[in-house]
């Protein structure tokens, strides 16, 4: 199934790249939740929650933007590999973290992560968006988001099963897993060959490209999406983060944890099956709007439910409507941004997730220091719903930018 979408929206060639990008998301969201027992465990509040989930987001604020212009000029392959190496070693300190002493190593380790997934993340995305059909880009980023879901699920799955109760010996050995996957990964990367390419810029005669950060930002629709993407990447984070406190409030084990947050994966990666045939047929903003309102519903309902079916059912529901989001703004940003200037679009796209990834878990952290995990995820749901006036008027009528003469593109080749 995975390798027949990949391959009918970006060649052969790209299967290989998005099953290293999976099994990097495995890894990384293997470790993620860990690192919240870890810190609970040596005496961090659910106010240095919010700071350490913002601590994921710093490094890849900071770098973004040059990151987009090097993938621009030298190719994603890399940054895929540079990526990995940074979730290795951040994965293997993280485990070596173990004393109150050390906890302000969880801080610089995490977000060395968070370095390590967005490096990787938008140098894949950078290979779509540079030899993917902008008419299928939806279908594209579909399969990209759908290939990041299995990793998604498979991390917390198997991090449910290695961490039973979540011991510090447990957790200890669920992050060292996640950092050797990591390592796994290493060698297939000698095996990525992409072949080269010609972009076709799209400047007209006469009127320099604008790669700069407001350049880009003035390009229609591209702040929209930006913001879009922003609010459901910013409420996945805090679903990750504020689970493991909402289930310590209702004395769940953290294997139930684990696996609830495998559904919400699991979710996200069923309807991106689907993802490409309902863009086509609805359009973007529908899907949009329909899915970020039955987010915000899902988020708003999980604090007051208490039988598991019903919280199963919520995770459920979130899960679908925040893996809509995603692929559908990646598409949109790739869609309006000059195509020698696409990984910088995406990457800008990241500074603004970044943005919003460190803003609202801080304000998450100040939250729930006075209504707890529960107050945080109805505050999440209400951000969600009122993102929903970005959607409108961005998306109605958008096509891709009018071609020029063809410009020589970074070979990805290894």
């Amino acid at each position: 199934m995975t390798g027949r979408i990949a391959t009918r929206v970006a060649g052969r060639w790209l299967v290989l790249s998005l099953i290293v990008f999976m099994l990097n998301q495995a890894s990384i969201n293997m470790i993620r939740p860990m690192v919240a027992y870890r810190a609970l465990a040596l005496g961090l509040g659910p106010a240095s929650l919010g700071l350490l989930s913002a601590s994921f987001s710093i490094t890849p604020l900071l770098l973004a933007l040059r990151m987009g212009r090097m993938i621009d000029r030298r190719g994603s392959t890399i940054f895929i590999a540079v990526g990995t190496v940074a979730l290795i070693v951040a994965g293997f300190g993280l485990a070596l973290v173990s004393t109150p002493e050390s906890a302000w190593m969880l801080f610089v380790l995490f977000a060395l992560l968070g370095l390590g997934e967005i490096t990787t993340g938008v140098a894949t995305q950078a290979m779509i968006a540079r030899h993917g059909d902008e008419r299928t880009y939806d279908r594209g980023f579909a399969a990209f988001s759908f290939f990041a879901s299995i990793g998604q699920m498979a991390g917390p799955a198997m991090a449910a099963l290695v961490a039973g109760g979540g011991s510090p010996d447990e957790v200890t050995r669920t992050m060292v897993i996640g950092a050797a996957i990591g390592v796994l990964i290493l060698p297939l990367l000698l095996l990525i060959r992409p072949p080269a390419t010609t972009a076709q810029a799209v400047e007209p005669a006469g009127h320099p490209l604008d790669t700069t950060l407001l350049g880009i930002l003035r390009t229609p629709g591209i702040f929209r999406a930006i913001l879009v993407g922003t609010t459901v990447l910013s409420s996945i984070d805090i679903v990750v983060m504020y689970l493991p406190a909402l289930g310590q409030e209702r004395l769940w084990a953290a294997s139930l944890v684990g696996s609830l947050l495998a559904v919400r994966a699991g979710a996200s990666m069923a309807v991106r099956v689907v993802l490409g045939s309902l863009a086509a047929r609805l359009g973007r903003p529908v899907l949009l709007v329909a899915s970020m309102a039955v987010s915000a519903v899902a988020l708003l309902a999980l604090p007051f439910l208490t039988p598991l079916p019903l919280v199963v059912l919520a995770m459920v529901a979130a899960g679908a409507g925040l893996g809509i989001g995603q692929p559908l703004s990646l598409a949109w940003v790739a869609s309006a941004a000059p195509r020698p200037a696409r990984a910088t679009a995406l990457a800008i796209r990241i500074m603004g997730n970044g943005v919003g990834r460190i803003a609202l878990p801080v304000v998450a952290g100040t939250l729930a220091a006075v209504a707890g995990a529960a107050g945080v995820l109805v505050a999440t749901a209400g951000v969600m719903a009122l993102s929903l006036a970005a959607v409108f008027g961005g998306l109605t009528g958008q096509s891709a930018p009018p071609g020029a003469p063809p410009a020589h593109a970074p070979d990805d080749r290894a």
